[in-house]
């Protein structure tokens, strides 16, 4: 297809030249115009488009022809080009076919990007230098990068460091560099590194670092690693050592939470050892020591303002400036009593305080907040008379009592024996957090700065003139309100309570109250005891029931022989049951008037035996028995009978009781 560029001004020249004239003209308009020969690339512009595609002036006597859609040459798949062109867009084009005939020029802007994209790419590999391109895609083991062509980029080849498939998705959308490790025209196959191009980088700033580093050089950096003795910083693809001693002038016990890996920092350049490479960083000489004119700056009994940095139990640390701490004690707090710091301070808490004391060898500064408040405890005796009833608030509900505060700075307690006249098990039924109550004083503590306060005192005392009420000996109704392993409470009355001994509970063998009683139980109580002065009511349940053992004494007394069942049979002796809930003991020397080991050698449970009463204790209410002493009185009471009724006191033992004795032996 020809040019036609001519307007009709030059339309009507044509007209009125010779033959000749035009010959010449078109002559020298050729020699304008480049040769131009299938194969080439040439650069054209957009000037016509329509629905096949795009007429391109490539400076040839015929415009060129763009098809709108192409066969992708870049692509794996193969798939279609669609160009999206406008008019005047400079582009490069292959020439495919020359029709001079017909006035066409066939094009393919395809072909040209492939030729260029594949030239670029070989040259680049030969020569080794580093190309750009954005990364497209994450995919498995690698990344996807567009250089005109898909390449692909290795796991191992994306950073100097080892990275996993997880660090890969912040790489997409970011131009990088690359060297090119692989290449196959053929298979349209192009293998980067980006390490590479990173390690070029690296050594190239690494030589110009080295080439500018002097002592006493400050330099931006990154921390790269921390290991126990400090940190590794880059300062320029060179790291330098930053000794956990340089960091700060702050005392504190680990430096190195002061920084972190990957942070940004600041540092001096302190020692540089140009043949070993090796470079010696701090931070903190990039300020001044600050305790070197500590005396000169701050005074003892300067007001001062500082931050709290750290609270221990005994107190907190407060930063007047940096690498500059004081202690603030925890009995330099507050006047009032102060169990912990945090009940007064809080971290990063600005306050102010006053120095009591600098140390600048030991590197110390005693500090004090109590100081800047006036003492309320001046005169406190006078404030707080003992007997005299105040006013407090709780301010905290413990399981001993309750915290009260009577002014700032002035703390009390209320003991649990001193919340209310009768018992209360739980101080939290009676006293809740924040009441205003009225209480009196029953002791001041001023070295620990405490008042001890009575709720119970200021109500009115239901013990005055208890005597009145109660007497000694007196029966009276009770209920039982708690059991202890020493006895038993009881509530005579709604604000009265008695207390019942484990020794006045029963006078049988318990081991604990709960055997015999149980709360809510009613019972008729004898007063043993009164005394005001202590609010206490001794009672008894016992003394209201006969003694068991006078009966059992008078029964059982020493000499009498009994008959029981063995019931038990230990190392030590058998026991024998006499009735219900009643045993003696026959220890193991009173079996037998024969030595034996074993009372099982003679005894068997359920055996029915006859022994002799030995012994009776009342106190630890036990019966000592006797078989063998039982057998001889058995003896003595047989031969006294026979005598009284024979008459006759000569009649020999042997003779009487030879054969009951040798079939007892025999028996044994």
């Amino acid at each position: 297809m020809e040019k036609q560029n001519d307007t009709p001004e030059t339309e009507e020249k044509r007209e009125t030249q010779s033959p000749e004239q035009l010959d010449l003209m078109i002559n020298d308009s050729l020699k304008d115009f480049k040769q131009i020969r299938s194969g080439e690339i040439v650069r054209g512009k957009i000037i016509k488009v329509d629905e096949d595609g795009y007429h391109v002036d490539i400076n040839y006597k015929m415009e060129g022809f763009l098809p709108a859609e192409e066969d992708s040459l870049l692509g794996k798949n193969q798939n279609r080009v669609h160009h999206t062109l406008e008019i005047d867009d400079e582009i490069d084009v292959f020439i495919i076919h020359v029709d001079e005939k017909n006035g066409q020029i066939h094009l393919s802007r395809e072909r040209a990007r492939y030729i260029l994209l594949w030239d670029q790419l070989i040259n680049a590999y030969k020569s080794r230098k580093p190309i750009q391109g954005e990364v497209i895609e994450k995919i498995s083991n690698g990344l996807m990068v567009d250089l005109g062509i898909h390449a692909f980029v290795p796991l191992s080849q994306v950073e100097q460091r080892f990275i996993t498939e997880q660090d890969l998705e912040k790489y997409i959308g970011k131009k990088l560099s690359f060297f090119i490790l692989k290449l196959d025209k053929e298979k349209n196959n192009v293998v980067l590194s980006h390490r590479l191009a990173l390690e070029k980088e690296r050594e190239s700033l690494r030589q110009k670092t080295l080439a500018n580093l002097q002592v006493g050089q400050v330099l931006s950096g990154k921390v790269v690693n921390i290991t126990d003795f400090g940190a590794f910083v880059d300062v320029g693809a060179i790291e330098g050592l930053l000794h956990l001693s340089e960091i700060t002038w702050k005392e504190i016990k680990n430096p190195l939470n002061l920084i972190q890996k990957g942070d940004e920092i600041k540092v001096k350049v302190i020692d540089f050892d140009k043949e070993k490479k090796k470079i010696s960083l701090s931070i903190k000489q990039l300020n001044p020591n600050p305790w070197e004119e500590v005396e000169k700056r701050y005074s003892v009994g300067d007001e001062v303002e500082g931050k709290v940095i750290s609270i221990k139990d005994f107190g907190a640390f407060i930063e007047l400036e940096e690498g500059l701490n004081g202690l603030l004690h925890i009995s330099d707090m507050s006047w009032a009593y102060t169990r912990t710091p945090q009940e007064v301070l809080s971290e990063n808490e600005v306050i102010k305080v006053r120095i009591l004391g600098i140390d600048k060898e030991k590197k110390k500064i005693s500090l004090g907040l109590k100081q800047l408040m006036e003492d309320p405890w001046t005169n406190i005796a006078q404030k707080y008379a003992v007997g005299s009833t105040v006013e407090g608030k709780i301010t905290q509900v413990t399981s001993y009592g309750a915290n009260v505060e009577l002014e700032p700075g002035v703390s009390g307690i209320i003991h649990l024996s001193e919340i209310d006249w009768k018992y209360i098990e739980k101080p939290s039924v009676v006293l809740k957090k924040y009441a205003v109550m009225s209480l009196q004083v029953i002791k001041i503590d001023e070295k620990d700065r405490l008042v001890f306060l009575s709720r119970k005192r200021a109500l009115p005392n239901p013990w005055i003139n208890i005597e009145q009420k109660y007497k000694v000996n007196d029966k009276v109704n009770a209920v039982v309100q708690r059991l202890k392993n020493f006895g038993a409470f009881v509530s005579l009355d709604e604000k009265i309570e008695g207390f019942l001994p484990f020794s006045e509970i029963t006078w049988e063998d318990i081991k604990h109250p709960n055997q015999v009683l149980k709360k809510g139980d009613q019972l008729e109580l004898k007063i043993i005891e009164i005394d005001p002065e202590k609010s206490q009511i001794t009672l008894s349940r016992k003394q209201l029931v006969a003694n068991p053992w006078t009966v059992i004494r008078k029964k059982y007394a020493a000499g009498t022989i009994v008959e029981g069942k063995v019931v038990n049979i230990t190392d030590f002796g058998a026991f024998i049951n006499l009735e219900d809930n009643l045993d003696g003991l026959v220890p193991l020397a009173e079996i037998s008037n024969q030595k034996i080991d074993n009372p099982n050698s003679l005894l068997t449970i359920g055996d029915k035996v006859q022994a002799l009463v030995t012994k009776i204790d009342d106190k630890r209410k036990k019966i000592s028995l006797s078989i063998r002493k039982a057998e001889k009185e058995v003896q003595k009471r047989l031969v006294k009978d026979y005598n009284k009724q024979e008459g006759s006191e000569q009649i020999l033992f042997k003779d009487v009781f030879g054969s009951i004795l040798d079939s007892l032996n025999n028996h044994k």
